[in-house]
């Protein structure tokens, strides 16, 4: 019984080793996602995820208008963003 308690409590440990970094990895591109979103104002020049270039217009609660080119605007959510350039 005592043998059994000990190889559960290995193979927890392990389990904890393996996807702690994970969790917190993921936690912190998170963070860092959510700053850059709080950060973002009208007129940053964006990246989206797809590889389209614009300039922020409008910014909603889930999403933004960006201008892409002389009157080209496009409306994308916030998720969509990859990078906002400097």
């Amino acid at each position: 019984m005592s043998k059994n308690v000990v190889f559960l409590g290995i193979y927890g440990l392990l389990i904890l080793a393996l996807f702690l970094p994970l969790y917190l990895t993921n936690r912190k591109k998170k963070k860092a996602f959510k700053d850059m979103m709080d950060a973002l104002k009208i007129g940053d020049k964006i990246v989206t995820i797809g590889g389209i270039c614009g300039t922020v217009n409008k910014i909603l609660e889930n999403t933004l208008e960006i201008k892409i080119d002389k009157g080209v605007s496009m409306t994308i959510t916030k998720g969509a963003v990859s990078r906002v350039e400097k």
